[in-house]
């Protein structure tokens, strides 16, 4: 099981969703991505490092660090704005 660490930036992100989307998002993180990291497309391009997972219209982009067996959250936004 992977440990769970996120952004500073990401609890803004999260202000700014709608409650019921916060905890879904929440839960499928705190599920399914320390679990198992993987189950995210990895991205390509300048954004290559990281991984993004779907829930719903949002994105949670992540890294994964084996060593530490950690997932680093760093941006959740609406897939609009996201890639930005």
């Amino acid at each position: 099981m992977y440990k769970l660490s996120f952004d500073d930036k990401v609890v803004k992100d999260l202000k700014k969703i709608d409650r019921t989307w916060q905890s879904k998002i929440l839960k499928l993180i705190k599920t399914k991505l320390v679990e198992n990291p993987y189950l995210g497309k990895r991205l390509v391009g300048n954004l290559s490092p990281y991984y993004r997972y779907r829930v719903g219209d949002y994105r949670v982009l992540y890294s994964i660090n084996d060593e530490e067996v950690r997932v680093f959250v760093v941006k959740i936004k609406h897939r609009k704005n996201v890639y930005k």
